[in-house]
């Protein structure tokens, strides 16, 4: 694999943005898309002017094992970077997901086989195959409370609980009618009938789960008993495509908590998580959003589409102009090109809040429009 600094996209085109994640202390985001590259930006980045266009400080490539990258312009740093595991997925792999809080070293994959595999990477090996779906797995998430808890959703509509150090495993189908209590893995258990589910996100206590559902329905679960809580986030997000999605939930201390949803129809929608209200529709992404992250503490977002846009989000500040910034995820440096301006970090309405740090009443909730009010 390789470092290589502002290089990126594929054949001089965008590429698609597939997930976005944010790194250890909040300043770097990180990419992944359809060109094969990991991409690295750096979220320090001033702002200058009406916009702000940031390139790649590095990229890794699955093909070469030189890196470079370069520090603030003075000076190039040469790494050897080589993968420190490799696993043998004979499918197509739609997710994996490691656990934020523990111990083991356990990736889990979710892929184009009615298998979840678990890879251990401090040995290099498979350590567990799951076995319970009936088709393809679209995603899958572990507990941030509970370091042995993994949910994973699949082609055949359902959302499984595991218990890794269990011999059975799979310990609960979730069910829409909440037909868990009668029998937790009853056949006919189905989180979203015989659609797939391709988005798993948990809020940041494990309390509450979120499913996305290939029929677009969005629905909330409550990890203590695997109940719906029945919430109902209406009709407005769009959900057609055989692809993982990554949705997210507002950080801890923001009360009411909100979920941020990536659409088909080219936005990010906002809801009040319990309630299902929508708040917002965030509107500026060329293509498909795929992905949507937040940088805790900074009540800031980030959302990739499939043509290569990684656009940065915050509330409009009383006391400055939020002023845009554009994350540049292509391979052609030509200035003149707007293609290589892809993302804006204001919101299309204006919104009034008080200073992001420290808000409790987070100003996304604040509803630009009456759309929750209609059937």
């Amino acid at each position: 694999m390789s470092l290589e600094k502002g290089s990126g996209g594929c054949k001089g085109v965008n590429a698609a943005v597939y997930q976005v994640k944010i790194l250890t202390l909040l300043r770097s985001l990180m990419s992944g898309g359809s060109d094969g590259r990991i991409h690295v930006y750096d979220l320090q980045t001033s702002s200058k002017g009406k916009y702000t266009k940031i390139e790649p400080v590095a990229s890794v490539s699955r093909s070469v094992n030189v890196a470079k990258q370069d520090h603030d312009n003075t000076s190039t740093n040469v790494y050897l970077v080589g993968a420190a595991c490799s696993f043998p997925l004979d499918s197509r792999v739609y997710c994996q997901a490691i656990s934020p809080i523990a111990t083991h070293y356990l990736v889990a994959s979710a892929a184009a086989e009615p298998l979840v595999r678990l890879c251990d990477l401090k040995s290099g090996t498979f350590t567990h195959t799951l076995t319970g779906h009936s088709g393809e797995v679209y995603s899958c998430t572990w507990s941030p409370s509970e370091e042995h808890t993994l949910y994973t959703g699949g082609s055949d509509g359902t959302v499984r609980v595991w218990d890794i150090r269990r011999a059975s495993s799979c310990i609960m189908s979730l069910d829409q009618d909440n037909n868990v209590d009668r029998e937790p893995l009853a056949e006919t258990n189905s989180a979203h009938g015989n659609k797939g589910v391709n988005g798993l996100t948990l809020s940041s206590d494990g309390r509450y789960l979120v499913s996305l559902g290939m029929d677009e329905k969005i629905r909330l679960w409550d990890t203590d008993n695997g109940h719906n809580t029945l919430v109902n986030y209406g009709s407005y997000w769009r959900n057609r495509f055989k692809s993982y999605l990554q949705a997210v939930v507002s950080d801890a201390d923001v009360w009411p908590p909100l979920l941020f949803v990536p659409s088909d129809d080219q936005q990010v929608l906002v809801f009040s998580l319990l309630d299902g209200r929508l708040t917002k529709r965030l509107k500026g992404a060329y293509g498909r959003v795929t992905s949507v992250e937040r940088r805790s503490s900074y009540q800031e977002f980030y959302s990739g589409s499939r043509e290569g846009e990684i656009l940065v989000w915050e509330p409009t500040k009383t006391s400055t102009t939020g002023a845009p910034i554009s994350i540049n995820n292509s391979n052609n440096n030509n200035n003149n090109n707007n293609n290589s301006y892809v993302g804006s970090l204001s919101l299309e309405d204006d919104m009034t809040t008080e200073s992001t740090a420290g808000m409790n009443l987070d100003a996304w909730s604040e509803s630009d429009d009456n759309e929750h009010d209609s059937p």
